[in-house]
């Protein structure tokens, strides 16, 4: 997608262009607005004025707004700080998402006797997938839906496996005790 609008910032005529980027903490500013945002990809706004490279937010498309319609000061904004190297192109949103960047999330749990008894039963981990560049769910086919401590199943929106797991210096059939429960699509009629 190319940005062939006029952009200005300050009524002058800048290069600019909508991307992504990392959000990085700024120690310059202890009461930083986007503290809470490190870490994460936004949609930023990549303005070059002069010989001066910034970033503006552009989650809610004001970023975009304020080059747009002259960058006066009329039109707010909030300055953001990068990690370096996190720039990426923006997907369009009006085309599809290619889904070529992923993020992956597992949570480990143990599995407890009871809630007066810790000892170590089971093992289950929790893997969701997310598409990085438009947040896409991905969903998990060809399992059923439950949990079990036998085999992998996964959330009823098929969003989140839960895979039963153990050491691999524990015993075959260790964790197998533990109850589980499935769910069954039923068609009406």
């Amino acid at each position: 997608m190319s940005e062939r609008q006029e952009t200005r910032w300050n009524g002058e005529p800048c290069q600019a262009r909508r991307v992504t980027a990392i959000v990085a903490d700024d120690g310059a500013f202890p009461q930083y607005w986007a503290r809470h945002l490190v870490g994460t990809r936004r949609n930023v706004v990549e303005v070059t004025y002069g010989d001066h490279t910034f970033y503006i937010d552009n989650e809610d498309g004001s970023g975009w707004n304020k080059v747009t319609h002259g960058g006066s000061p009329h039109w707010g904004h909030s300055s953001l700080t990068i990690e370096p190297d996190s720039v990426q192109p923006r997907v369009d949103p009006d085309q599809p998402c290619t889904h070529e960047n992923f993020d992956a999330f597992v949570d480990v749990g143990r599995i407890a006797a009871g809630d007066n008894d810790p000892t170590v039963i089971g093992y289950s981990a929790e893997i969701r997938v997310n598409c990085r560049d438009c947040g896409e769910p991905f969903r998990w086919t060809g399992v059923p839906a439950g949990l079990s401590p036998r085999q992998p199943m996964c959330s009823v929106d098929e969003t989140e496996l839960r895979a039963p797991l153990r050491p691999a210096s524990a015993d075959p059939d260790f964790g197998l005790g533990l109850p589980g429960f499935s769910v069954n699509y039923r068609k009406e009629g």
